[in-house]
């Protein structure tokens, strides 16, 4: 996979200022110089930060705006090309909010979320942001820990440098896995002997049979308590019948006619009514005419002087009150008797009525008593003794009954809980059967597997699959750096790597010499270091499958003397597919292109 950076335009980032431009991919070697504190480092972290989301000082998004620029806002644009396809990133960053836009053959291929357009974005680099890093940025401050560092730590850089990581990792699951395998294994081999154990032990006797169980007369429970109701009412049956019996005999005692028939009302009250007042109005007259009488006076003479008086009118009228009395007396008479008589045909009539509604009463209380009487009750009480013995009988027989069945039963729960113990140790002893068939079969499978992880954990250990790599690695980093070094050094100088358990040895040789590194003056010891710069990206690139055009070079030319810098110039120059950032802020080749960062009133740009 080719990857080639092009055109990079960012503003207001670190000390920068408004739309500053830089072309990546013009020269093969460019001076990129000016004084300290300028932002000559800053372009590297600027790429950083447009193609990873961070950069490896681990300077946070909020200090990279520039303080000095009046802009509230940075951004920046990239463009480059991986293989045939055109690139361009652009990203904005406006308080603390980031906004990130991905074109792809002038397609936007960006996600709703600014991660995942960066996960995006590395699928399509198909690198990490350390590959990255050690690729496009090397400074000699780095490279000083790998070539001063201890033998084991330098060992474990080569190994993270060049991803060896994912093998010893690999190993270290597999150690887990064969580690869990290990307590898996010893776990169904202890069950393995605790099935064996109970399989040997186990005791499984013949089942019993079971016995008839004689039925029960329900009817002789009905019976029971049928006598127990009559005995629990005896007393109250006892009142029944003889309040019955009192029923019976005072309906016996009625006597009473059936064809006696209502009498006929002769409708005599008016009449009667009649002739009484026709009686009494005779009555009356005959008192008011003898009062009449009493009043007249019929005298002939004076009583006070004896003189002679006509009493002719007096006598007259006397005599007609008195015919007045004697037909109203003869009236009265007939009126008396025949109201007598028509009384006595009334009462007659009244009597025969009273004699009826008596019969008919008596006629009422017969069917009256009669609808009292229970005609399902005896007439004679029941003997209580008599029932008394007759359920205790009954009692008798259901108890022996229930005893049989009872006992019957016990037997048959016996034999249950036997055979269902002997069912249930058959069936555990069939589950353990065939937990034994598969406790072996999984124990030779386990066994298997942890043979095949042995030769996986011997090939992934520190002098399996790594050694073998890091032991090819490091010969072709040795190749490599001997190759920069033998331009750089007019072969005076080569390094040789000695790979030994967990440390790797560098030795330095100086005209056939073994050296120390401390040996080496500043200037012997850049060219090395110069050496191990290239042959680290070239052996990234190489390993990695990467051809990455960009490199930035910070400060290495310091302690360089002429020769040594007209060499590296001559290495670089030879590379192909690399363009070369030489970042440096006292030196300056003639004629080797050249861009200057000037800094004015803190704001820095690129001329």
């Amino acid at each position: 996979m080719s990857i080639k950076l092009k055109e990079l335009t960012f503003s207001n980032m670190y000390s920068y200022g408004d739309k500053i431009s830089l072309n990546l991919s013009k020269e093969k070697i460019t001076q990129l110089s000016a004084p300290n504190g300028s932002g000559k480092s800053s372009i590297a972290l600027i790429l950083q930060e447009i193609l990873f989301n961070k950069n490896i000082k681990g300077i946070k998004k909020g200090d990279i705006l520039n303080k000095y620029s009046k802009s509230k806002n940075w951004s920046a644009n990239l463009t480059f090309t991986i293989d045939n396809s055109e690139y361009e990133i652009d990203v904005k960053r406006s308080g603390a909010q980031t906004k990130v836009v991905l074109l792809k053959d002038e397609v936007d291929i960006s996600e709703h979320k600014v991660l995942d357009t960066y996960k995006k974005l590395h699928d399509e680099l198909g690198m990490t942001f350390e590959i990255f890093s050690q690729l496009t940025y090397q400074s000699s401050t780095d490279l000083l820990d790998f070539l001063k560092a201890t033998d084991s730590n330098r060992k474990k850089f080569l190994i993270n440098l060049f991803n060896f990581e994912k093998y010893i990792d690999l190993g270290e699951q597999i150690k887990k896995i064969s580690g869990d395998l290990d307590k898996d294994l010893a776990s169904k081999k202890g069950e393995l002997k605790t099935v064996d154990d109970y399989l040997s032990s186990v005791d499984i006797k013949e089942k019993k049979d079971y016995v008839d169980v004689p039925e029960v007369d329900d009817s002789i429970q009905t019976k029971i308590i049928e006598l127990e109701a009559n005995l629990q009412n005896l007393d109250k049956d006892i009142r029944a019948i003889d309040k019955n019996n009192l029923y019976i005999k005072e309906r016996d005692s009625l006597e009473f006619d059936m064809s006696l028939s209502i009498p006929e009302n002769p409708n005599l009250e008016d009449t009667l009514i009649q002739v009484r007042d026709s009686a009494n109005n005779s009555k009356r007259i005959v008192e008011e005419n003898e009062g009449k009488i009493k009043q007249l006076d019929t005298s002939d003479s004076c009583y006070a002087c004896g003189q002679a008086l006509d009493n002719s009118q007096s006598l007259d009228l006397k005599e007609k009150f008195e015919q007045e009395i004697l037909k109203h007396k003869r009236n009265y008479k007939v009126k008396r008797e025949e109201y007598l008589l028509l009384k006595s045909e009334i009462d007659s009539y009244v009597k025969k009525l009273e004699d009826y509604n008596q019969n008919q009463k008596k006629i009422e209380k017969f069917e009256s008593i009669s609808n009292l009487i229970d005609t399902t009750l005896s007439t004679i009480a029941p003997n209580k003794t008599e029932i008394q013995s007759e359920l205790l009988s009954y009692k008798s027989e259901w108890n022996s009954q229930i005893l049989e069945k009872n006992s019957a039963e016990k037997i048959n729960e016996e034999v249950r809980l036997h055979n269902t113990k002997i069912d249930m140790l058959c069936e555990e002893k069939e589950k353990f059967l065939s937990r034994q068939k598969l406790l072996k079969n999984d124990i030779v499978i386990l066994q298997n597997k942890q043979n095949n992880l042995q030769i996986l954990k011997k090939a992934f250990s520190s002098s399996g699959i790594v050694a073998f790599k890091l032991e090819n690695v490091a010969k072709d980093l040795e190749n490599t750096i001997n190759k920069y070094l033998s331009v750089l050094s007019d072969g005076q100088f080569s390094v040789v790597f000695r790979l030994t358990g967990e440390k790797l040895n560098v030795i330095i040789i100086n005209n056939g010499h073994e050296v120390t590194i401390e040996s080496l003056s500043g200037g012997e010891f850049s060219r090395v270091q110069t050496s191990v710069l290239l042959a680290v990206r070239a052996t990234l690139s190489k390993i990695g499958g990467k051809q990455l055009n960009l490199l930035f070079l910070d400060e290495i030319t310091g302690v360089l003397d002429d020769s040594g810098k007209e060499k590296l110039f001559e290495v670089l120059s030879e590379e192909i597919g690399l363009n070369v950032f030489l970042i440096s802020h006292d030196y300056s080749h003639p004629l080797i292109p050249k861009v200057e960062i000037v800094k004015e009133n803190n704001i820095s740009k690129i001329i």
